[in-house]
């Protein structure tokens, strides 16, 4: 049980770095979706990987509207700073990731068929 708790703030960690690095430009933001944990038991990574996908489906409003663009870096940055402190993201925000994000898009190791057409799915909407 202790090393579950260990490799979930492992891959908090990770994540958070990976937003930080998207943040300041070191890294695009499909490089940092594919160097994402494929761990499923954490929701606060499925809200922060969701997060980035929104990030770069607003690339087009975020180049019209910087007062969006920053209140979205911001927003990123808050969930960054959560993950890194090892906390959990906020109820309402976990709630509203999971109102219009009900799959998760993060990779899995194919096993089946069904998972196969899952990942080129994801590929191609990319």
């Amino acid at each position: 049980m202790k090393s579950e708790y260990i490799k979930i703030y492992k891959n908090r960690l990770l994540v958070s770095d990976l937003i930080i690095d998207v943040l300041c430009g070191k890294m695009s933001v499909s490089q940092a979706l594919n160097l994402f944990p494929t761990d499923n038991n954490d929701i606060n990574i499925k809200c922060a990987f969701d997060a980035l996908v929104y990030r770069e489906a607003d690339e087009d409003l975020r180049k019209k509207n910087a007062d969006y663009a920053q209140l979205q870096d911001d927003y990123l940055e808050l969930i960054a700073k959560t993950l890194k402190e090892n906390q959990n993201l906020p109820q309402n925000v976990i709630s509203r990731y999971l109102k219009y994000n009900k799959d998760n898009l993060i990779y899995k190791k194919e096993k089946n068929l069904k998972d196969v057409f899952e990942k080129l799915k994801r590929i191609i909407n990319f």
